[in-house]
């Protein structure tokens, strides 16, 4: 897992912004060989502290700790807010249908 932060910058150990993601090992396919994929969840920036550019800075730190491991493709799930960010970045919607199976409590 990396997590990368922004503090405020008037509050120190408050923050700003943040961005966490995860690696998965799959088995490798033609467009994965390396089965590697990194999964982007919880880019957040606090009300107050939006349009500064933290979440990009969060999100960059991110990437580039993905590409140290050798992460080639990476997921996320984009709200309509931040979807100019991950654009600007090089994220592109992906085909295909995703399903969902939501169990009930045992």
């Amino acid at each position: 897992m990396g997590v990368f932060v922004v503090d405020k910058p008037d509050r120190p150990g408050e923050l700003a912004a943040c961005a966490v993601g995860t690696i998965d090992r799959r088995l490798g396919g033609p467009t994965n060989p390396s089965g590697l994929t990194g999964y982007v969840y919880n880019v957040v920036t606090d009300p107050g502290c939006r349009r500064r550019g933290y979440s990009r800075a969060c999100l960059e730190a991110l990437l580039e700790w993905f590409a140290g491991r050798g992460v080639r493709k990476i997921d996320l799930r984009a709200s309509a807010d931040g979807e100019p960010l991950y654009r600007s970045l090089g994220f592109v919607a992906v085909s295909g249908p995703t399903m969902r199976l939501n169990l009930p409590p045992r």
